[in-house]
């Protein structure tokens, strides 16, 4: 097996262990506050977790907000679906149109709220997300394991 699979799976591995923590936060809540809370705080490094702004699960707001949950959500869809649409030794990123244009509705629906003119809702930013992080996908794997790629071949040679 080509040694850019194992980063793959490292990848996907490290994906899934940080999506089970948006949810194990508040499931042990009320089983363990102190790992609970030590969770919760991990996740404020990359969310401002505003629980008007959040999901609540197990009767406790997740670890990260909607726009997040949806990102986290979308970029584990884009790496399950990924190798079934290209080769995982395909370092080619899509046109960087596809980017801006998944890009442009959490980008317009962030801007209006942080200038006043409206308020969005949980459901819209779960949607901008999933749109923003399944995209990603398709453009930081191929760069990450073109750079491990790069960075192998310099060892071996």
């Amino acid at each position: 097996m080509r040694k850019q699979y194992y980063f793959y799976y490292i990848i996907f591995f490290l994906s899934v262990l940080h999506y089970t923590g948006i949810f194990l936060a508040p499931y042990l809540f009320d089983i363990n506050s102190l790992v609970s809370s030590f969770i919760y705080s991990i996740y404020a490094l990359e969310c401002h977790q505003m629980s008007s702004r959040s999901f609540f699960v197990f009767g406790h707001q997740m670890s990260v907000c909607a726009r997040c949950f949806g990102i986290y959500t979308g970029w584990l869809i884009g790496l399950i679906i990924y190798p079934f649409v290209k080769k995982i030794d395909n370092f080619k990123t899509p046109n960087k149109w596809y980017l801006i244009l998944a890009l442009t509705p959490m980008g317009i629906d962030g801007t209006t709220q942080l200038i006043g003119l409206r308020e969005s809702f949980n459901e819209l930013r779960l949607i901008t997300g999933l749109i923003a992080g399944f995209i990603g996908v398709f453009y930081i794997l191929p760069v990450f394991l073109s750079t491990i790629n790069d960075i192998l071949k310099k060892m071996e040679g």
